[in-house]
């Protein structure tokens, strides 16, 4: 890790992906997508479009399906997935080393934030089912004039909503290479948060590279 983001400070402002970080929703979504193209008999298709960061390609699977069986069919499909990939997130509880990440920046006197590419009314309902919204002063969503990762909309919002207190140490936290070039091109420093293979290549430089949130304790 880098100087400033080992240094033990109070009043850090930390901003955190939601999908993947908080919520190991990425790793439901394409179970997901395995168990409804077999039911469908899709399966010689190919399985979900993962990239090398383990997150699923979205844009990447719904090309393919619809080269493959129409628009029709893929709408439909796309509409069963999003059903039951809802069902199968509000079973979840939050992400490895989660909540004691939040206990300690609580106690450390840490401001976090949320800086996510999804909905708000997704992130906002599984933050007050898990019962941890109270533990993010800001949350900050695409949508409407909020450009979605990799543009670096999301997290200068979340740096706005910190002004004017001072952003030397601020740090992101991220799964997905788009949310790593995101948080760098709002000029922050980012962990990336994986459990992808120690040969599977971080897109730039990151600050740090760990598999649960908790491992970030000590630098905190």
């Amino acid at each position: 890790m880098g100087r400033d983001t080992c240094v033990r400070t109070t009043e850090r402002l930390i901003i955190l992906d939601f999908d993947g970080v908080v919520l190991d929703t990425e790793r439901t979504s394409i179970t997901v997508w395995q168990e409804l193209l077999r039911e469908c008999s899709l399966e010689p298709l190919g399985g979900p479009r993962v990239r090398p960061d383990r997150t699923l390609d979205r844009e990447a699977l719904r090309r393919h399906l619809t080269e493959a069986v129409g628009r029709r069919r893929t709408r439909a499909l796309w509409s069963e997935f999003e059903r039951r990939n809802r069902a199968r997130a509000d079973l979840l509880d939050t992400g490895a080393g989660v909540r004691p990440f939040l206990a300690h920046c609580r106690d450390r006197g840490h401001r976090l934030a949320i800086a996510s590419g999804n909905e708000r009314d997704w992130v906002e309902g599984h933050l007050s089912r898990l019962g941890i919204r109270s533990a993010f002063a800001s949350v900050h969503c695409a949508g409407p004039g909020v450009r979605t990762k990799p543009a670096p909309d999301t997290y200068l919002g979340a740096l706005r909503a910190w002004a004017p207190r001072r952003t030397r140490g601020s740090l992101a936290v991220e799964d997905s290479y788009a949310g790593l070039a995101a948080a760098r091109a709002a000029g922050l420093p980012a962990v990336w948060l994986t459990d992808a293979p120690r040969s599977a290549p971080s897109p730039g430089s990151v600050a740090r590279r760990v598999r649960a949130l908790d491992e970030l304790i000590g630098c905190l």
